[in-house]
């Protein structure tokens, strides 16, 4: 995950938003159906007759609930009898985005033009994005940390996208009408479980449709790569990632990450890491376990250039030492160049057989790696 979105997310500050509905009997409205998710664990929806109950489980603690979001029609009169939750009218117009993650699902849901303010604009990758910037047709809303106030509530939104993380909240925009929306998809444990939230995202654009399509085929494709992994094969040993000033952030195995590299047929070295989020090491506690792993894979942001394993060293003299440098078996990803983070976390199908064939190169002799690239 590149650097500055990982430091940022860190120190979110707000909160949620919109109105919450009055609390009365629903003893009348009755559940027409519950969209069917079958890997992710952050969310519920729940149809009913006049409105969609969406529900976000607290990523920290799934027994409590997060947030709950109330969904009514915008043509429709408002209905009185609304349970308790944050009420927004959909399809939602306006929508600020808080990371480049969440603009790849406007994209393939079609709905991007319905983005209207980004923090962080220049990680953003999409040509569409990227030019509604620069034309002033979008808002740049600042760092994510800090986003600036008067632009959030200027910019008129609808909803407000958001990556929450377990710190104090502080609701500046709900007496404004702005509801704060939190996806808490990168705290999913299975890449396909992250990739479901998009049925989350697409219950406020009315495009639920589109969604389970556009899962179904994505399920499809991850499952068949799955099964090319001979149950007696092999499995190399890998780790992830690379130091963040004097922290090394380790995926849990419990998370997307962890369940990223036992698809592809490969032992993670903190396979015992019973996390779905992360936790922070020293260089030290990372070398102890990774010094003798056969692969290293991580992500990197450079504009200029790939990183080079001499690049490498310099950033850290004691990389070297790892035997995954020596052998020269290491793989990254250099988001600034390929839409990592935008396409990523929607086609792990691709991220998959990007693995396989570094892990497995027997099995995808003429397959070449859309998003990892090998360091020379």
């Amino acid at each position: 995950m590149r650097n500055v979105f990982k430091f940022c997310m860190i120190f979110m500050l707000f909160g949620v938003g919109c109105k919450p509905a009055e609390k009365k009997p629903i003893s009348d409205n009755k559940t027409v159906r519950t969209t069917k998710v079958k890997y992710a664990r952050g969310f519920i929806i729940e149809h009913y007759d006049y409105y969609t109950k969406v529900t976000v489980r607290n990523p920290w603690d799934t027994t409590q609930t997060l947030e709950t979001y109330i969904l009514v029609p915008r043509t429709n009169k408002m209905y009185k009898k609304l349970p308790a939750g944050q009420v927004v009218k959909v399809p939602v117009k306006r929508v600020g985005l808080c990371t480049s993650i969440f603009a790849g699902q406007y994209a393939l849901l079609g709905t991007l033009d319905k983005v209207v303010a980004v923090s962080e604009p220049q990680y953003f990758d999409i040509p569409e994005i990227q030019a509604r910037i620069k034309n002033n047709t979008i808002i740049d809303l600042g760092i994510t940390a800090t986003l600036n106030t008067e632009k959030v509530l200027t910019s008129k939104l609808d909803i407000l996208v958001i990556s929450p993380f377990e710190l104090s909240v502080n609701d500046r925009f709900a007496s404004n009408g702005i509801c704060v929306v939190k996806d808490a998809s990168y705290m999913e444990n299975s890449p396909l479980g992250r990739t479901e939230w998009i049925k989350f995202e697409a219950a406020f654009l009315n495009k639920s449709d589109k969604a389970d399509s556009l899962f179904a085929a994505v399920e499809k494709r991850y499952i068949s790569r799955c099964k090319l992994i001979p149950k007696t094969a092999k499995r190399p040993t890998v780790f992830d990632d690379k130091k963040f000033g004097n922290s090394w952030y380790i995926a849990g195995a419990k998370s997307y990450i962890g369940q990223f590299y036992k698809d592809a047929g490969a032992r993670y070295i903190f396979d015992d890491l019973n996390i779905s989020g992360s936790v922070s090491l020293s260089f030290e506690k990372v070398y102890q376990r990774a010094v003798n792993a056969d692969f290293w894979l991580f992500n990197y942001n450079n504009v200029q250039s790939d990183m080079t394993l001499d690049e490498l060293k310099r950033d850290y003299e004691l990389y070297a030492k790892f035997a995954a440098y020596k052998n020269k078996k290491v793989y990254a990803v250099n988001s600034r160049k390929t839409p990592y983070y935008e396409k990523g976390a929607l086609e792990p199908d691709v991220v998959l057989s990007d693995m396989i064939a570094i892990f497995h190169p027997e099995l995808m002799p003429d397959y070449k790696p859309q998003y990892y690239n090998q360091l020379p």
